[in-house]
């Protein structure tokens, strides 16, 4: 018997399976997750995915919850939702498309976090500027431990400065 008779049905079912899905989700849309500092762990809808900065394609028809982890700053979660797009407004709208999510995006299309600094308190305290000191010194012990880029400890005491203006 001949083994690739068996191969075209399997390979319909695959199709058939993985059109199935994309009636469900929607067709992927291609999202762009950038982060300040770079190199911050991305976790779409609870599961690790990559580093920043990363593009991804996800289902247009859910909505996705992205999370950045960086160790030294807070975290940063941004929710992508579909929304109805420009072809959303058609007077003919044709069936498959509406089906396989064409007519929603994912909004906002780009996740541009500023991750902000453990270092940077919450409080200015009883003495602001010593408080601005002890944080400043950390961050110039981070730097010099090799712990944080030159790029990273501008940024941090950036935010130290503002924070206490």
């Amino acid at each position: 018997m001949n083994s690739s008779i068996y191969i075209i049905p399997v390979l319909a079912f695959s199709l058939l399976l993985s059109a199935c899905a994309s009636f469900d989700e929607g067709t992927p849309q291609q999202v762009v997750v950038v982060s300040f500092p770079a190199e911050a762990s991305v976790y779409i809808d609870g599961n690790a995915t990559g580093i920043t900065p990363l593009t991804v394609n996800l289902p247009r028809k859910l909505s996705h919850e992205i999370r950045l982890e960086k160790a030294g700053y807070n975290s940063a979660v941004k929710y992508f939702t579909p929304v109805p797009n420009d072809k959303n407004e058609n007077f003919v709208r044709f069936g498959l498309a509406q089906d396989l999510g064409y007519y929603h995006d994912l909004e906002p299309g780009i996740m541009e976090a500023k991750m902000k600094s453990e270092l940077v308190p919450n409080s200015t305290g009883a003495d602001p500027f010593e408080r601005m000191a002890q944080q400043a010194l950390e961050a110039d012990r981070q730097l010099q431990a090799g712990e944080v880029t030159p790029l990273e400890h501008k940024y941090i005491i950036e935010q130290i400065l503002k924070f206490f203006e």
